[in-house]
């Protein structure tokens, strides 16, 4: 069956896919990943271009001009990063977003319905559905995934600086060594008409339901409900961190008296010190005052499994 693709104004298209190559991404494999996955897209029978990042930064702006230039479906070859720069670069293009995962922790797909084989992953994008999914933003920052203030920005940091444990190891070895290492903040948190006022460990949103490949952090978040599940943890001693941290991998650290669960629309956290945080695994530092956390319902159109919820 040919292919065809309606834009947003129900002009009729072929379709164009541009995929989008991180070599860095999953410690290296995904430079020969794309390789060995050509001839199967060329099978497809549809025409492709592809680009190559090399440094930070890269994705966003193939993306961007890959939505310029119409074309209909722009795919990210990598990890969670990756696919946050070329969402990035997407959004409020009419272009569908995809994703071959290759990455160290592939939170997203996990949540999307992407099949995390790259050749299933193939597939889906030329045999899938179409499912709209939310999109968090904070300030012109976006992100798919989740966000991530105090400990978790810190391990984002520090997993960004190992050179021997990558991967989900990498994430729980960074894990432990913040649990001793990270300092506490001050912090006002209110979400509708909750709010909280005291020193957390941590603080965030999800839209999917893990973050850092197994953490566990949101069990019951969907990333097209068009709501953000928050987690909001109270600061405690290093051994009680030691001991917890179990807890959010296996996701059953709701029950715990330091743990704070809510869903909703937005969040607003006021800082009082610049902090350690992430965006779908890529590490920044949230400056000191007020910010709000939103959730974009929809916003994304991303090829899925055919049997994907």
């Amino acid at each position: 069956m040919e292919l065809r693709f309606y834009s947003m104004h129900g002009n009729l298209k072929e379709p164009r896919y541009l995929f989008i190559i991180n070599p860095a991404a999953g410690q290296g494999r995904t430079a020969g990943l794309f390789t060995s996955l050509k001839s199967r897209i060329e099978k497809k029978g549809v025409r492709f271009d592809f680009r190559i990042t090399r440094v930070p930064g890269d994705a966003i702006a193939f993306a961007r001009e890959g939505a310029e230039r119409e074309y209909t479906h722009i795919i990210s070859v990598g990890g969670d990063g990756t696919s946050h720069e070329v969402v990035k670069g997407l959004m409020g293009s009419s272009a569908i977003f995809g994703t071959i995962p290759s990455g160290s922790g592939n939170d997203f797909p996990k949540s999307a319905g992407v099949p995390l084989d790259p050749a299933l992953a193939v597939d889906t994008l030329f045999s899938g559905g179409v499912k709209a999914v939310d999109v968090g933003q904070l300030g012109d920052r976006f992100f798919i995934n989740g966000l991530g203030i105090g400990l978790d920005g810190a391990v984002s940091h520090r997993f960004k600086k190992l050179r021997f444990f990558r991967g989900q190891l990498g994430y729980v070895l960074g894990a432990v060594q913040e649990a001793f290492a990270f300092e506490g903040f001050v912090t006002g948190v209110k979400i509708g008409d909750w709010e909280y006022s005291g020193r957390l460990l941590l603080a965030g949103a999800s839209n999917g339901m893990y973050q850092g490949g197994k953490f566990k952090l949101a069990p019951e978040a969907n990333v097209g409900d068009g709501l953000l599940d928050f987690h909001i943890i109270k600061d405690m001693n290093p051994l009680q961190r030691l001991v917890k941290i179990p807890k959010v991998l296996s996701g059953t650290h709701a029950g715990l008296e330091e743990v704070e669960l809510r869903r909703g629309p937005e969040m607003e956290i006021t800082v009082e010190r610049s902090l350690p945080a992430h965006m779908d695994g890529e590490p920044f530092y949230l400056k000191p005052g007020t910010h709000k956390i939103s959730i974009l319902p929809g916003a994304l159109r991303v090829m899925t499994a055919p049997d994907s919820d």
